[in-house]
């Protein structure tokens, strides 16, 4: 079906879609430009509203995709930006399951960086994933440049004044189930380090294929749900970070143990944090031009 958006933009395919929506590739009929839409039914949410507002105020910034416009179509809200690469997670799977500590350092690096620009925004993102981490599609994008999506789930941590939303408690659970910080598991509001913590389960994820708390896939019964949520939380609470990190070199270890030991509302100190990757980097003799083993793989089929 020859779908056009706004008269201006035909979809070409479906590259993804969540609870809030679906994500196609489309084409502007007047640029030729290849770019990326994101569609979601008219609701009182209106999240990808809320979703362009982010984009907006990350405008400019590095590691966010550009917002080109967004709109309302008959039945649906329509948001367009940047086409980006593939997911961190995609790109996890083609590459046997697990990522290289050269690659882990660099991710971690990178994604800090978004992470300190989107707070410093009074932002928090809420919902960080190997699926929400894409690279640049092509050379004005840079596709050694890692970049931030998705931020449906993002909020506002400062107020009106200026100052830090006080916690709240009892909260349902925001945010995949996996990456959340115990924390949030726990019902307390999100905040910087909350995020900081999901970084850390992603890198583990990457570098280890899993996750110790990862279980075979259940049956959709409420009973079933409900146990595996008291497993993850549970795992998430008595594991000790020696354990967790075992695999993986001591900086990681100092990495979880400063963010789970931060404050709701402290200030993360991010420098301090990219350090401990920057330092491991060089003493590794890592090389910042070599290629990610996607790249090499890619390079050796061609």
């Amino acid at each position: 079906m020859d779908v056009v958006i706004s008269k201006k933009y035909r979809i070409v395919k479906l590259i993804g879609e969540g609870s809030f929506g679906k994500i196609f590739e489309v084409k502007n009929l007047y640029t030729n430009e290849t770019l990326a839409i994101k569609i979601e039914k008219k609701n009182e949410k209106n999240i990808l509203k809320h979703e362009a507002n982010i984009y907006n105020r990350c405008k400019g910034i590095k590691g966010f995709p550009q917002l080109r416009t967004f709109g309302t179509e008959e039945s649906f809200n329509y948001l367009v930006t940047d086409l980006l690469g593939d997911s961190i997670e995609y790109l996890r799977e083609k590459c046997g399951g697990k990522l290289k500590l050269q690659t882990i350092l660099t991710l971690g690096t990178q994604i800090l960086n978004r992470l300190e620009s989107l707070h410093d925004l009074g932002i928090i993102h809420r919902d960080l994933k190997p699926e929400n981490i894409l690279v640049g599609h092509n050379e004005s994008q840079n596709s050694r440049t890692f970049y931030l999506i998705d931020f449906g789930l993002s909020r506002f941590y400062i107020d009106n004044d200026g100052a830090h939303k006080a916690i709240v408690f009892n909260k349902k659970l925001i945010g995949t189930l996996r990456y959340t910080s115990i924390n949030v598991q726990d019902g307390i509001e999100a905040s910087r380090r909350d995020d900081l913590i999901s970084l850390g389960y992603i890198l583990l994820y990457c570098y280890n294929g899993k996750l110790p708390w990862q279980t075979n896939n259940m049956n959709s019964s409420l009973s079933e749900q409900t146990e595996k949520l008291e497993f993850i939380k549970k795992t998430k609470r008595e594991i000790q970070l020696i354990d967790l990190c075992k695999d993986m070199p001591y900086e990681f270890l100092i990495y979880m143990d400063y963010c789970k030991n931060l404050k709701y509302d402290e200030k993360p100190n991010y420098e301090y944090l990219r350090t401990l990757f920057l330092n491991l980097f060089k003493m590794k003799n890592f090389n910042i031009q070599d290629e990610y083993e996607w790249d090499i793989e890619h390079n050796n089929k061609t």
